[in-house]
């Protein structure tokens, strides 16, 4: 399948799939990124607001694509008012093209249990490792690509067989998520009529779920525009922008971003993320 897609503004292939908020995207030598999307492979190339996107299926994926890129989203609005707040221009003008992608919340849980306290070089090798173990194989353009896992077959893998993946101490992690998402007694998919507070709270009783990863999981595949997760850009940034530098609390920055940016939160926390992670260099040199 090949679609052509126009108008796409704001749009920036490059700061979506690099942006840390999904780790399947790898850029080509052409300038395209190829990724693996559920049971698709995807080849996206960029031109201007034109997107060019190649898949292995037969055109049912033009809509799934859609969704997952949230182009039915308004982003030039979300940008006006993210810039009603002075101190976020420099964000915003950097950051511009961004979107948040719409993930598969397993597939969500899983990479970020394995993001924490790792660097994303890693985090994609550990995940491509355990798909091309574990997951279903596709084909595509003549190379073989593979799908994620579902939580059954990596519910039924051993602790050691899993670290041959290079997770580390995170294999029991993952192997005791894949358990209870796998028996239902987390119904991950069925998140839609709940608040923040108690997707979080169950969230939270995953093994190797803590607040940052929770709040990622809800911002990245339940659409909970809310949620602010902090790592240590974002912890960075806010102490530089609002509180002079001066080392802050998580919980008081939780409750101050809360506060401040409502339902817009995840935007911010993501435009951020980019500008802090890709300029953190410049930002300290205006102290």
């Amino acid at each position: 399948m090949r679609t052509v897609l126009t108008d796409i503004q704001p749009f920036n292939l490059k700061k979506i799939a690099d942006g840390g908020q999904a780790f399947r995207w790898n850029l080509q030598e052409d300038g395209a990124y190829v990724g693996v999307v559920g049971d698709y492979v995807f080849e996206i190339s960029q031109n201007g607001d034109e997107l060019v996107i190649g898949s292995n299926g037969e055109g049912e994926e033009t809509a799934f694509i859609k969704e997952y890129l949230d182009l039915h989203r308004n982003y030039n609005e979300i940008e006006r008012e993210m810039l009603k707040f002075e101190e976020l221009i420099p964000a915003v003008n950097f950051s511009s093209g961004y979107r948040i992608l719409f993930q598969d919340p397993w597939e969500t849980t899983i990479s970020f249990i394995i993001s924490a306290n790792n660097h994303i070089r890693n985090i994609k090798r550990t995940i491509e490792n355990i798909c091309s173990t574990y997951g279903k194989p596709m084909d595509f353009k003549g190379e073989t690509y593979y799908a994620f896992p579902l939580p059954e077959v990596l519910a039924g893998v051993s602790a050691d067989e899993l670290q041959l993946t290079k997770c580390g101490y995170r294999a029991k992690y993952i192997i005791e998520t894949a358990k209870i998402i796998a028996s239902g007694k987390i119904d991950i998919y069925n998140f839609d009529n709940k608040s923040a507070e108690d997707m979080r709270e169950k969230l939270l009783m995953l093994p190797g779920v803590g607040r940052k990863v929770a709040d990622c999981i809800m911002l990245y595949s339940m659409r909970k525009f809310d949620a602010f997760p902090i790592d240590v850009w974002i912890k960075r940034i806010l102490e530089h922008i609002y509180f002079n530098y001066k080392q802050v609390s998580l919980t008081k920055l939780q409750k101050f971003t809360e506060g401040r940016f409502g339902e817009i939160a995840g935007f911010v926390q993501q435009y951020l993320f980019y500008y802090s992670r890709n300029c953190w260099q410049d930002i300290v040199k205006q102290r």
